[in-house]
């Protein structure tokens, strides 16, 4: 007993858009006619498909499996690629699920963050994370999280653009005796590396770019007196 063309499609879990495409392109060869023109399929039509159908699930070109013999070592070499370029997926998924998980844990999370109760450091971080190295990015995460004092923070955070220029002093040098440990304990930041492909005059320039950008001139001011008072030590 022989197959219809949408049987076969049946038979073999997919369309009959696809078995015809499959015949345009010399991959199934066309079955036998009864006299009223019907085609007749059978079972090793299907078994044809089928290993088409898997090929192609598997994410091998069309154009390739004409010339797929298995037992040949190309046949071999085509999976073993396809191997490779999926685990390679697989990870980039992993990695997608847990970046995910982590948005769903902490909503409004970036990529980065720096701990803190507001979203300018974090996003200063996520500046920090394209531009540093590996190293010189961890380091600078150290420095925020061995911060014992939060008060500091939490005053250089909402200090008012009309700051006196002795609230400007207190706060540097409350947040120079807040960073001085951690500083100590990150040499990396005496000179810090910057990522594969980023230049040092690319990588600079983004960060007083990002500085300039999130922080008021107030807590620029800031920040410069608290560098002075560290580096008079």
């Amino acid at each position: 007993m022989a197959w219809s063309t949408r049987e076969l499609a049946e038979l073999a879990g997919t369309s009959l858009r696809a078995v015809r495409h499959y015949h345009d392109e010399g991959l199934l060869p066309e079955p036998p006619r009864s006299s009223n023109g019907y085609k007749h399929y059978g079972v090793r039509h299907l078994i044809q498909l089928m290993h088409i159908r898997r090929l192609v699930d598997l994410g091998v070109p069309l154009a390739e499996i004409p010339t797929l013999d298995p037992s040949t070592d190309s046949y071999r070499e085509v999976l073993e690629a396809l191997a490779s370029e999926t685990t390679a997926e697989i990870d980039r998924l992993v990695k997608v699920r847990g970046e995910i998980t982590q948005l769903l844990e902490v909503p409004g999370a970036w990529e980065m963050s720096s701990g803190t109760t507001g979203s300018t450091d974090g996003d200063f971080l996520t500046v920090l994370s394209r531009v540093l190295d590996e190293d010189s990015l961890q380091a600078w995460q150290r420095v925020g999280e061995s911060i014992p004092d939060s008060q500091v923070l939490a005053d250089f955070e909402n200090l008012p653009e009309e700051a006196s220029a002795e609230m400007r002093e207190d706060v540097a040098a409350r947040m120079a005796d807040a960073v001085r440990d951690g500083l100590a304990a990150a040499p990396e930041l005496d000179d810090p590396g910057f990522g594969e492909g980023t230049s040092r005059s690319l990588g600079t320039r983004s960060i007083g770019e990002a500085l300039a950008e999130l922080y008021s001139p107030a807590q620029l001011r800031v920040l410069v007196r608290c560098h002075e008072l560290l580096s008079a030590e």
